[in-house]
């Protein structure tokens, strides 16, 4: 995929970038203010859309242009609100599907 335009994008592409960002962070050890890295030396080419936001609810610090770190109590926040909307959703399905059954428009 050329350009990174989140409204184009799946939702499992976006997870998936996600994590690797995280991933990438860990393993290059820039998980702290003193062990902050420049983004190519951590793997990543250029800031997405996906990174930006991410930066934007703090997982990703800019401690100097164009170094950064995780913070990790962020990025654990991050995951863990991801997959309550994720569970939220899933129960919104489950209980559209219930009310549509008992009502009648959907058959077994």
């Amino acid at each position: 995929m050329g350009v990174e335009e989140e409204g184009s994008m799946s939702g499992e592409y976006i997870i998936i970038k996600q994590n690797q960002y995280m991933r990438k962070f860990r393993q290059a050890e820039a998980t702290d203010a003193p062990h902050a890295r420049p983004l190519s030396e951590i793997g990543i080419r250029r800031r997405s859309g996906i990174f930006r936001r991410m930066a934007g609810r703090g997982v990703f610090v800019e401690t100097a242009e164009g170094v950064y770190y995780m913070n990790q109590e962020a990025a654990e926040a991050f995951v863990a609100a991801r997959r309550r909307r994720i569970l939220i959703a899933i129960g919104l399905i489950v209980l559209i599907g219930l009310i549509l059954y008992l009502a009648g428009v959907l058959k077994p």
